[in-house]
C-alpha cells in the first residue's frame, strides 16, 4: 500500500485551483449533530496566538494528475469537509450581502476551482444524495420540507453564530480557519488500498456503523475484482442509499442477512455475517487469498451476552450456490428497494399499503426480513396479502401476550426458507405453532396496558374495532390517521391542579381509592377511544357529562356510543375492556 501523507492547512488544502474534492454518490447523507457543528466553530474560534488545531485526516483516492482539473475522490472525511464547506458558503453569503469584496474574493478562492476553460466550478463537488439541498441552502433558500434535517440545522447554526459576531471577529475566524486549522491528507492511488486504509483508520478511532463497514468492505473487494466491478459497486451503493433514505440502514442489513441465512441475526453479528456471506456466495471471491479467513466461526457473543436464540449467528446455509458479483449486487439492491417500500408502506398497491401501515402501528419490525424476501423473490400480491393478514393477527397476539421478541425474530428468520411462490400453507402451519390461544389472548387483551410507547398499537386496535362496524371505506379512512388520536376517557392525570382545571375533578367523581386504582385502569383498552378534534373540558362535579357532549357529536361510532352511558368509572373500564377483548378474538383469529 503506497500512501502519500500531506499535512495541510485549510488554506492550502482548498487553495489549489486545479484540484477539486468529489464526495461520490455512494457516500451517506450528511449527519453531523448540532453539538459537533458548535464544537468545530468553538475549536476554530478559540485558537490562540499562532497555535494550530488538528481537524483530523481525510483519505483521497487520486488519479493521474494532468494540466486540467484533477478530481480527488473522498473515501474518508466527507462529514468534516462538508462542514468546512458549508461554513465557507455561509461566510461567502455574509460577505456578499455586506459588499465586503476583499473577504469575498478570499472565500471564492477557497470554494471555487478553475479548470483550463476558465469557468469556475465548486472546489468540493457533492455527487451524493445531499447535492441539491446543499446548493439551495448555500444560496440562502428555505428548504421545506427538509430532505436532510441535519444539513438544514448545520447551515442554521453557522448563520445563527455569524449573526451574533462583529465583523472583526468574523474576519479573525476566517484567518484561523484558513491558516491555523490543519488537515492530514492521505493520498492513495489504488482504490482497494484506499478502502483498506479507511477501515484501518476508523477501527482505531470513532466506532463505525455496520453499514459504513459493509460499504467499505464491499467497495474494497470490488476494487480487487477490477475497475468495472468497482464502478458497478459504487453505482449500486448510491442507488441503495436512495432506496433506504430516511430508514435505518443497519436494521435493513440485519434483516437482509436473516433472510439469506435463515437465522436470527443480532446487530453485533451483522458485519461478520455479511463478510462471511459475501465470501461464500460471490464466485469471484473464491480467488481472493484471504477468503479462508471467513470460513471460521465468530466467537463474539451478541449484545445480550449469548448466542442468537440458541443458534450460531454466523452459519451460512449449506446448500448455498455461488453467484457472480454482479448478480449479488443486483439482489442486494432489489432487497433494499423492496425493504424501503415495505417500511414506508409505499408499494403502490393500496390494500398492501394499508396492511403495512397496520404492521408499523403494532411495531412489527421483526417481520420485515421475511416479508422482504417474499416480495423480492416473486411472491404474488394475492398470496402476499394473505400472509400480511395472518401476520397482523400473529404479531398482535404475541405482543399482547408478551411473548419473547427473540423467539418472534427467530420464527421469521426461519420462515425465509419458505417457497416464495407458494408460501401460504407452510407459513400458516408455522404461525399456528407460535400463536397464543384464544383464551390467553382474550384475558391478556382486556388487562393489557397500552402505555405511551405503544399508543399506536391501541389506535390500530380501536380503528379496527370501528372499521369492523362499517367496512374498510368508512369515514375513518377518509379522515386519515393524522386527524385521529387516542383519547383517554378517564384522563391520564387526575390529581394535579392543572389536570382538575382542564379535565374536571375526576378524583372526587371516581370516589374512594380513585388515585390508587387510576394507574391500574387508565391505560386499558376499555378506557381508550379514538377522537378527531380537541376536547375542552372545564372543572365540573361530573366531568364525564362534559365529555359526553363532545362524544355525541363524533362521527366515530365507538366514541359516539360512550355518550349513551349515564356515567363512566372503573367498572365501566373493566366491562368495556372485556367486551372489546371478545371482539378482538374474532378480529385477530388464529391462523
Amino acid at each position: 500500500m503506497r500512501i502519500t501523507p500531506n499535512s495541510m492547512f485549510i488554506g492550502s488544502l482548498l487553495g489549489n485551483a486545479s484540484e477539486r474534492y468529489v464526495i461520490p454518490p455512494y457516500q451517506r447523507r450528511y449527519s453531523w449533530r448540532d453539538q459537533q457543528v458548535w464544537d468545530l466553530i468553538d475549536d476554530i474560534s478559540q485558537i490562540e496566538n499562532n497555535e494550530t488545531h488538528l481537524l483530523g485526516s481525510i483519505v483521497c483516492l487520486t488519479g493521474t494528475h494532468n494540466a486540467n482539473l484533477n478530481s480527488l475522490e473522498l473515501v474518508d472525511g466527507q462529514q468534516r469537509i462538508t462542514t468546512v464547506m458549508l461554513i465557507l458558503e455561509c461566510l461567502r453569503k455574509h460577505f456578499e450581502d455586506r459588499g465586503n469584496n476583499a473577504e469575498l474574493n478570499e472565500i471564492l478562492r477557497l470554494i471555487r476551482a478553475k479548470p483550463s476553460n476558465g469557468t469556475p466550478v465548486r472546489k468540493v463537488l457533492l455527487e451524493s444524495i445531499d447535492a441539491g439541498e446543499f446548493e439551495r441552502l448555500a444560496n440562502g433558500d428555505v428548504c421545506e420540507p427538509a430532505q436532510n434535517p441535519a444539513l438544514v440545522a448545520a447551515f442554521g447554526i453557522v448563520r445563527e453564530w455569524l449573526s451574533g459576531q462583529s465583523e472583526e471577529k468574523i474576519s479573525a475566524f476566517l484567518y484561523r480557519l484558513q491558516n491555523l486549522a490543519l488537515v492530514i491528507r492521505l493520498d492513495v492511488g489504488d482504490a482497494k488500498d484506499a478502502f483498506k486504509l479507511f477501515e484501518t483508520i476508523n477501527n482505531r478511532g470513532l466506532r463505525l456503523s455496520p453499514t459504513d463497514i459493509i460499504k467499505n468492505f464491499l467497495l474494497g473487494n470490488a476494487a480487487r475484482f477490477g475497475k468495472d466491478s468497482l464502478d458497478l459497486a459504487k453505482t449500486t451503493w448510491a442507488s441503495l442509499l436512495v432506496c433506504l433514505d430516511g430508514i435505518d440502514a443497519d436494521t435493513f442489513f440485519r434483516y437482509y442477512l436473516s433472510s439469506q441465512c435463515n437465522i436470527r441475526i443480532t446487530r453485533s453479528h451483522v458485519v461478520s455475517n455479511f463478510k462471511r456471506l459475501f465470501m461464500n456466495l460471490v464466485s469471484e471471491a473464491a480467488l481472493l487469498p484471504d477468503r479462508h479467513l471467513y470460513s471460521e466461526e465468530d466467537e463474539n457473543d451478541d449484545e445480550s451476552g449469548g448466542s442468537s436464540g440458541g443458534e450460531k449467528s454466523d452459519e451460512i446455509p449449506a446448500d448455498l450456490k455461488t453467484i457472480p458479483f454482479k448478480e449479488f449486487l443486483t439482489g442486494l439492491l432489489r432487497y433494499s428497494k423492496v425493504y424501503g417500500e415495505l417500511v414506508n408502506g409505499k408499494t403502490g398497491v393500496p390494500v398492501i399499503d394499508r396492511h403495512l401501515r397496520s404492521l408499523a402501528m403494532i411495531k412489527a419490525m421483526q417481520t420485515y426480513g421475511f416479508l422482504t424476501r417474499l416480495r423480492a423473490e416473486g411472491c404474488d400480491s394475492k398470496a402476499f396479502i394473505k400472509i400480511l393478514e395472518m401476520t397482523e393477527s400473529l404479531i398482535l397476539r404475541r405482543h399482547i401476550c408478551r411473548e419473547r421478541a427473540n423467539d418472534t425474530e427467530a420464527l421469521f428468520a426461519a420462515l425465509c426458507k419458505v417457497d416464495p411462490k407458494n408460501p401460504v400453507g407452510e407459513t400458516r402451519d408455522q404461525y399456528r405453532d407460535y400463536c397464543p390461544s384464544d383464551d390467553k389472548f382474550r384475558g391478556e387483551f382486556s388487562n393489557f396496558e397500552f402505555s405511551a410507547n405503544v399508543i399506536d398499537r391501541a389506535r390500530y386496535c380501536l380503528e379496527k374495532f370501528e372499521l369492523s362496524r362499517h367496512g374498510e371505506f368508512s369515514e375513518l379512512q377518509v379522515l386519515g390517521s393524522e386527524s385521529v388520536h387516542v383519547e383517554h376517557i378517564i384522563p391520564q392525570k387526575i390529581v394535579t391542579k392543572k389536570a382538575k382545571e382542564e379535565f374536571g375533578d375526576w378524583v372526587d367523581y371516581l370516589g374512594e381509592n380513585s388515585v390508587d386504582l387510576h394507574q391500574d385502569y387508565v391505560s386499558r383498552i376499555g378506557n381508550l377511544t379514538i377522537f378527531s378534534g380537541t376536547l375542552n373540558i372545564s372543572a365540573s362535579n361530573n366531568p364525564f357529562s362534559r365529555k359526553k357532549a363532545a362524544y355525541k357529536k363524533s362521527g366515530i361510532s365507538i366514541t359516539k356510543d360512550l355518550a349513551e352511558l349515564p356515567r363512566f368509572n372503573f367498572r365501566n373500564v373493566e366491562k368495556r375492556s372485556q367486551e372489546l377483548a371478545d371482539l378482538a378474538v374474532g378480529l385477530w383469529p388464529q391462523p
